[in-house]
């Protein structure tokens, strides 16, 4: 019989040997899967509050070095002077009068510019003298005029292979506006005075 009563008295050891791993077991479970949660968060917040990076690395690399370019070399501006050309007739004579300046990145694009003068002049007289009062009444019409003033710019100074359309027709044939567009040093054209009459 003392055989049978040691069997006994190690059934209640082992009966609570046997409750503590499950309890360290449950608190094991519970401790993993909050940790899991909690790094699962911490990932969906960084993706949401962090802007979305650039599809590639060249990207990027351009991105960074653009950005490096502008805080060495702050934005020149150079005037092109005071245009006056007549409009395409739609309801009586009419006139544009207009200053016209650059803003640039690159301060060097600056003696380029001087040195092309007389053809920059050309063809921005081009470009207005083809233009109807109509045409760039609105604010839309004056930002369509800013960029192709911009496009004739840049095809002087050799960013472009061939000039940009001038007159509508030959707008008809050109890249569509989700064109890749070239790189330029020209960051704007601005018009500092801008009257019809």
């Amino acid at each position: 019989m003392s055989k049978a009563a040691k069997p006994d008295a190690a059934k209640p050891g082992a009966e609570a040997a046997g409750a503590q791993p499950k309890k360290g077991k449950k608190k094991l479970i519970i401790i993993i899967t909050a940790v899991v949660l909690l790094v699962g968060g911490g990932a969906a917040a960084f993706l949401l509050l962090n802007p979305a990076e650039p599809t590639s690395h060249d990207e990027a690399a351009t991105a960074k070095a653009e950005e490096e370019a502008r805080a060495k070399n702050p934005p020149k501006f150079v005037d092109l002077g005071t245009f006056t050309a007549n409009l395409v007739r739609e309801d009586g004579d009419r006139f544009l009068q207009i200053a016209i300046s650059l803003k640039i990145t690159k301060p060097e694009l600056e003696e380029k510019i001087k040195a092309s003068s007389p053809e920059i002049l050309h063809h921005v007289n081009m470009v207005l003298q083809s233009k109807r009062p109509s045409d760039i009444n609105t604010f839309e019409g004056k930002q369509e005029l800013a960029e192709q003033i911009k496009g004739q710019v840049e095809y002087v100074l050799g960013m472009r292979k061939a000039p940009p359309a001038i007159h509508p027709e030959q707008a008809a044939g050109a890249a569509p506006p989700g064109a890749r567009k070239i790189r330029s040093d020209i960051a704007e054209v601005l018009f500092t005075s801008f009257i019809i009459q």
